[in-house]
């Protein structure tokens, strides 16, 4: 992603917002499956621990709502 740091960090914010609100509510996009937005929000608090940590998210946030 080419970007500038505070304009990236607010763009992997959302993402990983975005994936965690799929895995929590399939209803929320019913093309995606959970399994795949969960293995996508993991992906994402693997490569970037600081921001996830930043928000307060762990890996198993994906199962608490």
């Amino acid at each position: 992603m080419h970007a500038r740091p505070e304009i990236r960090e607010i763009l992997i914010v959302k993402k990983l917002r975005r994936w965690r609100m799929i895995a929590q509510y399939p209803s929320v996009d019913p093309s995606c499956p959970p399994s795949r937005a969960r293995r996508n929000y993991w992906r994402l608090c693997a490569k970037h621990p600081k921001i996830a940590a930043k928000l307060g998210l762990s890996a198993t946030s994906v199962y608490t709502p």
